[in-house]
Formats: C-alpha cells, sequence, structure tokens
C-alpha cells in the first residue's frame, strides 16, 4: 500500500512540477516588477525634494491617492530630514474606497488601461497605522476623506490651512479624477513648486486621454501657468516644475 502511494506521489510530482515551476518563476517576476515601481518612486520623491531644497520653495506635500501609504510615508520621511522643510506638512487625500467607475474619456471603447472600479482600496484606518509602523510623525500628517469631485472645496482648505504647495503627487490614474484636483492646486502653486504625475504615460501614453488629457486642458484654460519637465520615472510617471507668468 505505501509503495502505491509513493508511486502515486511520485507520478503527481512529475506532472505537477512545471506548473509550480511556472508559478514560481510568475511570483518572482511580479516581486520584481514590484520592487522596481517602488524604487522608481522612491527615487522620484528624493530627486524632488533635492531640487525643492536647493530652490528653496516654501509650502506643504500633498499627495492625491495615496492607498497604503508606501509612497507617502517615504516621502514624509524624505522630506522631514531637510532642515529648510522643518515647517512642511503631508496631506494625504483619497476617497480610502479605491477608484471611481471608469467612464467617459477613461473608457474608450472599454479600454481602461486596467484600472477598475474599487481598485486600489485602503481604509483611512490602516493607512494612519501604516504611517505609524513606519515611523511617520503623524503630528505633521493630515488626511482628507472623499471623492475629489466633492472633497476638494476652499473652505477645506481653510480649514487644513492649504496655502502654498511645495509639491503635489497626483496618483489619481484617470482623467476624471485628475480634473478637480488641478482645479484645487491652480491658486495655491508658486513658481517653482513640482507636479508629480504618477500615471502620465498610462492609457498607452496618449495625450487625450488620463492624466495628460487633464493637464492640457487645464493649461489651455490657465494659459499664464506653464510647466517644464523636472523628471522621468518608470515607464509611467513624470514630474514638473511650474512657472507662473508674473510671478518670481
Amino acid at each position: 500500500m505505501s509503495k502505491a502511494r509513493d508511486l502515486i506521489r511520485s507520478a503527481y510530482y512529475w506532472l505537477l512540477s512545471p506548473v509550480y515551476k511556472r508559478i514560481e518563476n510568475e511570483v518572482a517576476r511580479l516581486d520584481g516588477q514590484l520592487r522596481d515601481m517602488r524604487n522608481n518612486r522612491f527615487r522620484a520623491v528624493e530627486e524632488v525634494a533635492d531640487y525643492l531644497f536647493g530652490a528653496q520653495i516654501p509650502g506643504d506635500y500633498l499627495e492625491f491617492g495615496v492607498y497604503k501609504g508606501v509612497t507617502f510615508a517615504h516621502a514624509c520621511k524624505i522630506f522631514s530630514a531637510y532642515r529648510d522643510h522643518s515647517h512642511m506638512r503631508f496631506i494625504a487625500l483619497d476617497s480610502f474606497e479605491g477608484l471611481p467607475r471608469p467612464e467617459g474619456f477613461d473608457a474608450v471603447n472599454g479600454y481602461t488601461a486596467t484600472f477598475y472600479e474599487g481598485q486600489f482600496s485602503c481604509s483611512e484606518k490602516d493607512f494612519t497605522e501604516n504611517l505609524k509602523r513606519e515611523g511617520v510623525d503623524l503630528g505633521r500628517v493630515r488626511t482628507v476623506k472623499g471623492w475629489f469631485s466633492e472633497s476638494l472645496t476652499d473652505e477645506m482648505a481653510a480649514r487644513h490651512g492649504i496655502d502654498k504647495v511645495a509639491a503635489a503627487w497626483i496618483d489619481c490614474d484617470l482623467y476624471e479624477s485628475t480634473v478637480p484636483v488641478l482645479r484645487f492646486l491652480t491658486p495655491r502653486l508658486l513658481t517653482g513648486s513640482v507636479l508629480i504625475f504618477d500615471d502620465w504615460r498610462c492609457f498607452h501614453n496618449i495625450p487625450v486621454r488620463g492624466e495628460q488629457r487633464a493637464v492640457h486642458e487645464w493649461q489651455a484654460e490657465n494659459p499664464h501657468i506653464t510647466l517644464h519637465t523636472l523628471i522621468d520615472f518608470g515607464w509611467h510617471g513624470a514630474a514638473f516644475t511650474v512657472e507662473i507668468s508674473g510671478s518670481t
């Protein structure tokens, strides 16, 4: 009986070992991609922090779309290490319910760049716990919960004292979500402020889709604002400095 069991086990192993090997290889590949994406974002944060320090740009750090807080926590720690950023606060803005349903320009011919409703959902409580585990100074952190089309108001900005924005990490993924973000930022930007678009080249890098479309429309509505390329990161992201006509 035991010999029969051993033969069955050997047969299962012979049949399934190629499957297991393919699964192991796929897991390793995805893990490598995640590490690369994290490293790309971390390097972008560090380069932006170095620029803001050298250019002496005042204001807060805002991140629109924080998910679990990996990039946000890194930004908090890196910016806090600069003495000139000792007064910078870190504002996390998110629905904490994941993405809205992609519609309109975000779903032309059914193509959504793999984004879907509820993707990147993380509760505000879990997000805050993640920051604690990373040793972030929560005294300098503010969270704003809500859909951007509803939460990004002048009243909210006044309540949190959001006046000048040194850097905004815009990880909205979708055109419809990016539009209200840019509208909110417009009166709070300075010449030298940095806008970081995490999903700049999503939607096949087509200028009339996603974050790029929102930016092009915003610039057409605000011709006094010019963007200058600062850095690219990964295949997906790009950061720009802001120039406002008539300011110094």
